[in-house]
């Protein structure tokens, strides 16, 4: 019998068209006047506009921010605080993908205690609750809108830290797959296979449980198999809400259980050198899938079952070791960059991501196989 915790802490509004109750419901929660933190990229997006609308029809007094960063830092956050000296709100909305959730959450404990951004860094002993969050994402992959985590990266260390409390989950989610209709190819890639690394790291995690094993299954067949349709239909709204499904129920797989190797190595390469998040993490993934394979790892003949199409009927040690070639071909028909030549990194820049797993060898070792740092080497090398 195993012992294990887990938590869901979010309110989820899941379906076409739900955006648009987001008025009624602040106004259920007794909110006045909110505060909207919304993506440059999706501020005239009609969906959007109908969302805020809401709120404004519901008699709530709102105000709107617009977020132009991809990707936070800790100074920005701090000049973004700037906007809201001697005001007050009930609560916050967060409109966009993960950057402008994360950046929200993080004003949400600015807002309610004193100190500079960077002082909150890592997982800080809050004196006061932040102020609630709502969440509405525009992507389909990050899982912020269910997570208490908030990333925002220290320019002088270039290092992605964060801002980490039990008490910042996002009270209400909006998950409305009529916004992600129209998202460009490469941000749908982009967020799809972070959501991907998600749910197949929390699923192999050391500190995974039965119950977060449950989401990390949903959500790797809801991800796997509608990437893959995605790229033919668009537009095609139930596929859209399968992978924004499978993006929230990644997200609550990996709070409860961690994340690893491909999460980890992902971090520097988007802090040093600007790679988007999720081309990051994806870039490791078929070579830790196969690395583990290699090293007798089979827990993923029950992942392989889930994918459309493959034969059930073979043995557990071939569907392990299809499910790697299931993983490269996913990478290779989204067309996600396998080569940190890609962006231009040369020897000196492999030498230094390989000089990453003694930074990180906690989040690696959560990996269930054993990665060595000659291991670690092999692979960056590999991807040069």
């Amino acid at each position: 019998m195993i012992n294990f915790d887990f938590r869901i802490s979010t309110h989820l509004h899941y379906g076409a068209g739900v955006s648009e109750k987001l008025g009624e419901e602040i106004k259920k929660l007794g909110y006045a006047r909110v505060a909207a933190v919304v993506d440059q990229g999706v501020f005239n997006h009609p969906q959007i506009l109908k969302a805020l609308d809401s709120v404004k029809q519901a008699g709530i007094e709102l105000e709107i921010f617009k977020n132009t960063a991809m990707e936070p830092t800790y100074s920005y956050l701090e000049n973004f605080r700037k906007n809201f000296t001697g005001k007050t709100y009930d609560g916050l909305i967060g409109i966009g993908g993960g950057s402008a959730l994360d950046l929200t959450k993080g004003l949400a404990v600015l807002l309610t205690n004193e100190g500079e951004a960077l002082s909150f860094r890592g997982f800080p002993q809050l004196k006061q609750k932040p102020l609630p969050v709502l969440a509405v994402p525009t992507t389909a992959g990050t899982g912020s809108e269910v997570t208490f985590n908030a990333v925002f990266t220290e320019e002088k260390e270039k290092k992605k830290l964060g801002i980490n409390s039990w008490a910042n989950f996002p009270v209400g989610a909006f998950i409305d797959p009529l916004i992600t209709v129209n998202c460009p190819k490469n941000v749908t890639v982009s967020a799809g296979a972070d959501a991907l690394v998600h749910t197949l790291e929390s699923y192999v995690h050391k500190n995974h449980t039965p119950v977060s094993r449950m989401y990390s299954l949903r959500a790797f067949q809801l991800l796997y198999n509608n990437l893959i349709k995605v790229l033919k239909e668009p537009a095609d709204v139930e596929i859209r809400g399968n992978i924004a499904l499978g993006a929230y129920l990644a997200g609550v797989a990996l709070i409860n259980s961690g994340s690893g190797p491909s999460g980890a190595f992902s971090y520097p390469l988007g802090a040093v050198y600007k790679v988007p998040h999720g081309y990051a993490g994806a870039m490791f993934l078929p070579s830790i899938t196969n690395i583990n394979i290699r090293k007798g790892y089979q827990d993923y003949a029950a992942l392989y079952d889930l994918i459309e199409g493959v034969d059930a009927s073979i043995s557990l040690k071939e569907k392990n070791i299809k499910f790697g070639d299931k993983i490269q071909l996913l990478m290779d028909t989204l067309e996600v960059p396998q080569k940190l030549s890609h962006y231009k990194l040369g020897p000196a820049d492999v030498d230094f991501m390989i000089g990453q797993h003694d930074v990180l060898k906690a989040a690696i070792a959560q990996n269930p196989i054993e990665i060595t740092k000659e291991e670690t080497a092999v692979l960056m090398k590999n991807l040069a």
